[in-house]
């Protein structure tokens, strides 16, 4: 499998170099016969890799984020022979526990200490907040790994144990709500209104890729943004334009939003 035929379409450079590991992963899954799975994607990494996949007749592969509708996921790939009997995907669970009673603690939290061990972000997946715990869904060579090392998080000490697929629970997610009126769809415009920012705030960030619109990097401040779409902004926060209404009398457009927090 040629890899720059493969990824020419990509103009972004991170998701460029992602789908070059998974170009090297189907090369080597075609030569020796093998199962191989990448690191956790993001949807739209995931998509671009299944893509890649299916470009050979030779190959399949199988996604797998731990639960259903789990944002970031692997992607087992190999031969198209053993789509029946494909293995186990190699990802682990684990909960981890301590008392949040005076002092909650974020997803954020939860990343940024397993983030300080060392570990790469792409080798772990969901983090599923709860009131009193946490599940993390991990690529299994790691897993040992963070049981021995992970003691704090914040300024909690925790512990951890493994647990069951079964055991996973999806959080119930958290927003604030918001309704805004916006002169237009455009991306810059939207993200000025969503976090306060001056136009030009925005579109500094839009053009250092810190913005992404349904997990896609987006370098063009005038894109039009969609009804539900996702957006992210990195160190602002994430958001989902949840709604998008009737026009004003003075033209401006009728917003709802969902601030992820």
């Amino acid at each position: 499998m040629d890899k720059l035929r493969v990824t020419n379409h990509i103009k972004d450079d991170d998701l460029r170099i992602k789908m070059y590991r998974v170009v090297d992963i189907c090369n080597s899954v075609l030569k020796n016969y093998e199962y191989r799975q990448t690191d956790f994607l993001n949807p739209f990494e995931i998509k671009n890799a299944v893509a890649i996949v299916n470009s050979n007749q030779d190959l399949a592969c199988r996604i797998d984020g731990g639960y259903d509708d789990a944002e970031r996921s692997v992607l087992s790939i190999f031969p198209y022979y053993q789509q029946v009997e494909s293995p186990d995907v190699e990802i682990s669970f684990l909960q981890i526990d301590g008392n949040f009673k005076f002092s909650s603690v974020s997803h954020r939290d939860y990343l940024g200490a397993i983030l300080g061990l060392g570990i790469k972000r792409e080798k772990i997946g969901d983090i599923l907040v709860h009131e009193d715990y946490c599940q993390l869904i991990v690529e299994s060579e790691i897993s040992d790994y963070i049981i021995y090392n992970l003691d704090k998080v914040g300024n909690n000490r925790v512990s951890l144990k493994s647990i069951d697929r079964s055991d996973i629970i999806k959080s119930s997610q958290t927003f604030d709500e918001r309704s805004l009126t916006i002169s237009s769809l455009r991306l810059d415009n939207i993200i000025s209104s969503v976090f306060k920012l001056s136009r030009q705030e925005a579109t500094k960030l839009i053009d250092s890729g810190f913005v992404s619109v349904n997990y896609e990097k987006i370098y063009k401040n005038s894109s039009l943004v969609e009804g539900e779409s996702v957006i992210s902004v990195r160190k602002k926060g994430k958001f989902i334009l949840s709604e998008v209404g009737d026009t004003t009398r003075k033209g401006k457009i009728k917003i709802k939003t969902k601030i992820f927090v």
